[in-house]
């Protein structure tokens, strides 16, 4: 999902001005809660199938996410994609310094097929710094993303989402506010 381990997707154009993003499609990327509990409010089942989880040197991070996170020997990476029923809804990257993988966070790296916001939210220690809305462009048309760095215990990670084209955030029609 990066620029480093994905050359054949292009980067991700991050948005100066949100004020370019439809407002519908804003209500969703702003979603300050639960991104897994937005979903469900679609009468769906929620499920997470891990596609890559290991842990890598700063190098081989993209350098947007390198540079949104402090300097650390090793990163957990997590890489996952959400489905909303059999639907793939949403690519997931997170990015975790592994000095943020302490006591009760160390968790973090056997989530196996939960969804990070079961975790996230499951408790009061976790608070939002930034949600940075963005654009993969693709032939078959762009997909909107975002990228969040979070804090548990005050300790950061790098959330990125790519919502698919199947997504509720590309179907109007389909939107429950949440």
């Amino acid at each position: 999902m990066s620029e480093s381990h994905s050359p054949a997707q292009p980067p991700i154009h991050w948005l100066e001005d949100a004020k370019s993003v439809p407002a519908d499609v804003a209500d969703w990327l702003m979603e300050m809660g639960s991104m897994t509990r937005r979903f469900e409010k679609q009468g769906v089942t929620v499920t997470v199938q891990p596609k890559r989880e290991c842990f890598v040197t700063r190098e081989e991070l993209g350098e947007s996410e390198a540079e949104q996170l402090p300097v650390s020997a090793r990163y957990w990476i997590r890489e996952i994609v959400l489905f909303g029923d059999d639907e793939a809804w949403l690519l997931g990257r997170t990015v975790i310094p592994e000095e943020t993988l302490t006591g009760p966070d160390l968790a973090l790296v056997d989530l196996g097929t939960v969804p990070l916001g079961r975790y996230l939210f499951g408790g009061n220690n976790m608070t939002r710094d930034y949600i940075h809305l963005g654009q993969l462009p693709l032939e078959e048309g762009d997909l909107w993303a975002r990228r969040s760095r979070l804090r548990l215990s005050d300790k950061p990670l790098l959330l990125t989402e790519i919502f698919l084209p199947d997504s509720p955030v590309h179907r109007p029609e389909n939107k429950v506010q949440g």
